[in-house]
């Protein structure tokens, strides 16, 4: 008996399974209008280009340096030249024929030429040994000794504190020779004498190396006297009293120095002993040595 009937009196409702087949249920309620088209896009407005109005100013300024130079140029070459004015000396004169050699001055004499002197011998313009000195083998504690009258560039270095600076020094000035003596009298008082000749150019190297010696005495030179004293006046020559070297357990070192210069040459005159020295007898021996230039 089938019992799934619902008609039948008593018998109890089953509720029915959904279809397979049953359609998805519909929207409840559709929208009344439905758009077509999509709606339209208003347009970004349009930027002007980065950079352009400074483009713009940059040609505008150009556009008027040219054309004003242009215009400038074009004024002042319809004009007349301004006239320089004359020259303060007139035209050179020259005598039509050279001097006859009856009427032609005499060269300069050997002896006022210093050219001449100092392409001799060297040696020939030391200054005279001084009463009461004699031949010393050196005068410098790292110095070389004197061979017959000449020391070389090399060894003349030897005499300063920076050897290697002043030889390198010396070749680039041009130094050609250098005449040496050295003197000694009693125990502890000596003199060196150097004449040092440089070759003959634009730059006059003599004078430079007598004032560089001359600034280097300058520095030991005694309180107040830096400037040094004149040798003979305008001569462009000096000499220094060094302030005395004192060391414990040592004797007292007093030194001096001339430095002057002729021509080509320059001297440089060095003085060493244990008591003070006399500035006469420093000046007097400096004053010699520039004569004989």
């Amino acid at each position: 008996m089938d019992t799934s009937d619902p008609s039948r009196p008593g018998a109890e409702a089953t509720p029915a399974e959904p279809s397979a087949e049953a359609p998805a249920q519909a929207p409840a309620q559709a929208p009344s209008e439905v758009s077509a088209e999509p709606p339209a896009e208003t347009p970004a407005p349009r930027r002007r280009p980065r950079g352009l109005t400074t483009l713009i100013v940059a040609c505008a300024a150009l556009v008027g340096v040219v054309g004003g130079t242009a215009t400038g140029y074009a004024i002042q070459a319809e004009r007349e030249p301004t006239p320089l004015p004359p020259l303060s000396q007139a035209d050179l004169a020259y005598p039509k024929k050279a001097l006859p050699e009856s009427k032609r001055p005499a060269p300069l004499p050997a002896k006022h030429d210093t050219a001449v002197k100092a392409n001799g011998d060297l040696r020939k313009l030391l200054v005279g040994k001084p009463k009461g000195f004699r031949e010393a083998t050196g005068y410098f504690v790292n110095g070389v000794g004197v061979e017959d009258g000449w020391l070389s560039p090399g060894g003349r270095s030897l005499e300063y504190t920076e050897p290697g600076e002043v030889l390198v020094d010396s070749v680039r000035n041009g130094i050609r020779r250098v005449a040496a003596a050295n003197w000694q009298r009693g125990e502890y008082e000596y003199v060196a004498v150097r004449l040092v000749q440089f070759r003959p150019g634009a730059v006059a190297e003599a004078q430079a190396e007598a004032e560089s010696s001359r600034r280097d005495a300058a520095n030991r030179t005694r309180s107040g006297h830096e400037e040094g004293r004149e040798v003979k006046a305008g001569s462009g020559a000096g000499f220094f009293v060094y302030e005395p070297d004192s060391k414990p357990g040592y004797l007292t070192v007093y030194g001096g120095r001339a430095v002057g210069y002729r021509g080509d040459v320059m001297f440089d005159l060095h003085f060493s002993d244990t008591k003070p020295l006399s500035e006469k007898a420093i000046k007097d021996l400096a004053l010699k040595q520039l004569e004989r230039l």
